[in-house]
């Protein structure tokens, strides 16, 4: 038992972990509603489970069945206390979120295919193999050639902002 409420503890801090780092992706969430039943819950579960598991089974003498309703229990308050988190908290946060169009295509890819000068110039990217020309300025202003590999950095009125892939490049310090 001391090693199955270790093992389901590492699950639960591991499953935590995950679902702090990628999120619940708005599209893969089943829809309008959203799934109480997730990750962030079997994580807050499993964690508290293998905590209380953990101490009973190894300090006391309590059976088994004694150590699992103990900690069952105390796991079903845990992912009740998460489901309250996130249909109190975080669904109705995530409800008040506006997305700026302006920043939907930001960093995304691009060649220049009309010089970028004082008056704008024609960049195009690719996304889902369909290729997309759309009008661009340089975000710093100054001329881009033909050909040169750029960043969007945002879209208004219909007017890519544009930086060198290059700059990016050597400001993160990966070769360009």
């Amino acid at each position: 038992m001391i090693l199955a409420s270790l093992i389901v503890l590492l699950a639960g801090l591991a499953s935590g972990v995950v679902s702090m780092v990628g999120g619940i992706d708005q599209l893969e969430r089943g829809g309008a509603r959203v799934k109480y039943l997730n990750l962030p819950t079997f994580a807050a579960a499993a964690t508290v489970f293998g905590i209380v598991a953990y101490p009973i089974a190894k300090y006391t003498a309590l059976s088994i069945a004694a150590t699992l309703a103990i900690a069952g229990a105390a796991a079903a308050g845990a992912a009740a206390l998460m489901v309250g988190v996130i249909a109190g908290w975080a669904v109705p946060s995530a409800a008040k979120v506006v997305k700026d169009e302006r920043y939907a295509l930001q960093g995304q890819f691009a060649r220049v295919t009309n010089t970028i000068g004082d008056q704008g110039g024609e960049i195009e990217y690719v996304i889902d193999e369909a290729p997309h020309r759309v009008r661009a300025r340089s975000v710093e202003g100054g001329a881009i050639e033909v050909g040169t590999e750029v960043v969007i950095e945002r879209i208004e009125s219909a007017t890519a902002y544009v930086e060198r892939w290059s700059k990016i490049a050597r400001e993160l310090e990966l070769p360009a």
